[in-house]
């Protein structure tokens, strides 16, 4: 999980290979966390990623690697709509950790950021919002592709300014709340597989934003990190908009 910012002192090479090994990882937790898990997802756990993340210490036992595909992702889809979808889970929204409802500043916020960075926000479904934690995690993936994009094109310019918004996103879009709700679903977490995908999102997140600032601000959003999210208000408002 190596990082770079705009002070390395990587060459460029290396700079580049640790800015797409980044975007890699954030790809990857942000499609766990957006949808559920599909076949073609599942073999990249049971083939390529078994050693890797075995060795990173979030590997899975022999049951998940030599189950049935059918019932394991049928376990994994369970799983997920209890933790992420259904009412009483964990809800992935920034909006209703910081408010207690959705559609709400951070969610414009997070499509401000979308913009400014060239992308628009397009949902898949009904209820479906920018400031989904899988979206917003896949956007970071996003950001250190270009800016490896970038300097591959020798535009150092352009690089730093990309690295300055993936910069700015982590620490005040990410950073303030994220962590801490990667803990507090893989303390609701059922199957083994959401519990170390969380655990692998969360560090991964406090890798990335301490690369990115200092003590003093890590203090901050270690305690922001701390808070209770608010509960989720399912007014008829709420239920309109996601279609409940």
């Amino acid at each position: 999980m190596n990082t770079v910012n705009k002070t390395t002192t990587l060459i460029p090479e290396e700079a580049i290979q640790a800015l797409r090994a980044n975007a890699g990882l954030f790809h990857l937790a942000g499609r766990c966390l957006e949808e559920e898990v599909d076949a073609g997802l599942l073999a990249l756990f049971r083939g390529e990623l078994h050693q890797p993340l075995a060795e990173a210490g979030y590997g899975m036992d022999e049951s998940f690697h030599n189950a049935n595909e059918k019932d394991l992702l049928d376990t994994l889809a369970e799983e997920y709509t209890g933790l992420f979808v259904a009412p009483g889970g964990v809800n992935p929204y920034a909006s209703v950790f910081e408010s207690g409802a959705m559609f709400q500043a951070p969610c414009d916020r997070v499509a401000a950021a979308y913009q400014a960075a060239g992308y628009d926000y397009r949902h898949h479904m009904s209820g479906e919002f920018p400031d989904h934690i899988g979206t917003m995690l896949a956007f970071v993936g996003i950001l250190a592709e270009a800016e490896a994009d970038a300097l591959e094109r020798g535009n150092e310019s352009e690089a730093l300014y990309i690295g300055e918004q993936r910069r700015c996103f982590l620490l005040e879009e990410l950073g303030p709340w994220a962590p801490g709700w990667c803990q507090r679903a893989a303390e609701a977490a059922l199957h083994p597989f959401y519990e170390s995908i969380l655990a692998l999102t969360e560090s991964l997140l406090w890798l990335e934003i301490s690369q990115h600032t200092d003590r003093r601000k890590l203090r901050e959003l270690a305690e922001l990190n701390r808070r209770e999210p608010k509960k989720l208000d399912y007014n008829a408002d709420f239920r309109k908009a996601s279609g409940l």
